[in-house]
């Protein structure tokens, strides 16, 4: 089964993905303003790439900016190549 955790500080935040007990992946994102912020890192573990977890970290994001009003951007490739999926 997966499921997310989440951590935050006064920097920003991580959302670590686990299926059963075993770490997939994370995203982190940094705060820019007060309402705002930009994910800088995702990371899927090797032996997970190519099963769209990578999309299900940035996701997560997106549904967490959403919640709390927050606009979003991405200094990271993959975060930005699937944030521009969406508007288009």
């Amino acid at each position: 089964m997966e499921r997310f955790t989440f951590e935050e500080d006064a920097s920003g935040g991580t959302f670590y993905l686990f299926q059963d007990e075993t770490k997939i992946g994370e995203i982190t994102f940094r705060k820019r303003r007060e309402d705002a912020i930009s994910i800088n890192h995702t990371y899927v573990q090797k032996e997970f790439e190519g099963n769209g977890f990578g999309k299900k970290l940035v996701d997560k994001v997106m549904e967490y900016a959403d919640e709390n009003n927050l606009s979003l951007s991405a200094t990271c490739w993959f975060a930005d190549k699937v944030i521009q999926s969406y508007t288009k």
